[in-house]
């Protein structure tokens, strides 16, 4: 059985559905990781800061980890209709800390998910126009919650099944 990361890029409302679907994952007994990008606190990406320092460690081991795993659920807040700054910090760290860009997510099986304040549609689309440049195959169906809306746990364990079996194939 195949490992299922959970990136989330927040450490607010999408934190708290990322910690949900972790425990769906234990519900539906497939192992689930939760990796905050927020914590691990990277650098703003530019190529001046990569030639005086390097690739800082940190990104070093996000790549080793997102290496490891086939399948993941991406969960980000929209931010002014496109994704947030921390989930695009981390993907470009994590693109210079491979070999080859893109490395981490070719072929890997993502599900996108958010918590929104605002519409969270056009979040959704900026993850998977990117996920799906980066190589990843991405679930059609995607996991969107607001204020008013609640997760529906039925397509969130759903979600989890696919993530799992086509993990695994």
């Amino acid at each position: 059985m195949s490992k299922i990361g959970i990136l989330v890029a927040s450490s607010n409302n999408n934190l708290k559905l990322g910690k949900k679907l972790a425990e769906l994952a234990g519900e539906e007994n497939v192992e689930a990781e939760l990796i905050n990008l927020v914590d691990l606190e990277l650098p703003l990406y530019n190529t001046i800061e990569e030639q005086k320092n390097g690739i800082p460690e940190v990104a070093k081991d996000l790549a080793i980890k997102i290496l490891s795993l086939k399948a993941f659920i991406v969960v980000a807040p929209e931010y002014n209709g496109v994704m947030p700054p921390v989930l695009n910090n981390a993907m470009s760290w994590t693109s210079r800390a491979t070999d080859h860009w893109r490395d981490a997510f070719n072929e890997k099986i993502i599900g996108l998910a958010t918590h929104s304040g605002g519409g969270g549609q056009k979040g959704l689309q900026a993850m998977r126009i990117q996920f799906q440049h980066l190589g990843a195959n991405i679930l059609a169906r995607e996991l969107l919650t607001t204020y008013e809306k609640q997760l529906d746990e039925d397509v969130a364990r759903n979600m989890i099944q696919q993530l799992n079996k086509l993990s695994n194939l």
